[in-house]
């Protein structure tokens, strides 16, 4: 279970990326979410997510205990959840996908890396619990933010 538990948490090894791994964690979401909503129905790609979210609680939980730190950089599982939650909610369309999945993608990170509140308080949370929890507040800041400015165009 430890070796099923630190894929999950790593985000299928993403985690351990050199260079920026929340936000190569991200990008695992987007091929994930394409790949689940082109088999499955709408219904099932939103357990899909809400089953990526309780499992990441607890493989983050698991890896942040192995690990001794309070939300270690190789988790990634947060933002795979989140982003792919978000992928779910925000309507991207067909055609207009090129242009509208970079702008929600930078919102994202920029609301994952900010940390604004409430994200900050849930950050502080323990285990797996807070590690998740800022990245999907992050999310849903994002998703207001992107609603924002498909209304302004």
């Amino acid at each position: 279970m430890d070796k099923f538990y630190t894929t999950i948490a790593t985000g299928f090894f993403a985690g351990f990326s050199s260079v920026a791994p929340g936000t190569v964690g991200t990008l695992v979401a987007i091929p994930l979410y394409l790949i689940v909503n082109l088999f499955f129905g709408s219904f099932l790609t939103f357990l899909f997510g809400i089953g990526l979210m309780v499992l990441g609680y607890f493989a983050s939980e698991f890896y942040s205990s192995i690990s001794e730190e309070k939300d270690p950089k190789e988790v990634v599982i947060d933002e795979i959840a989140a982003f792919y939650m978000l992928l779910y909610f925000a309507p991207l369309g067909t055609f207009s996908m090129m242009i509208k999945l970079p702008i929600l993608f930078g919102l994202f990170r920029f609301f994952d890396i900010v940390k604004l509140y409430p994200a900050n308080i849930a950050e502080k949370l323990e285990g797996g619990l807070g590690i998740m929890l800022d990245d999907i507040v992050a999310a849903a800041y994002a998703l207001i933010s992107y609603f924002i400015i498909l209304w302004a165009l």
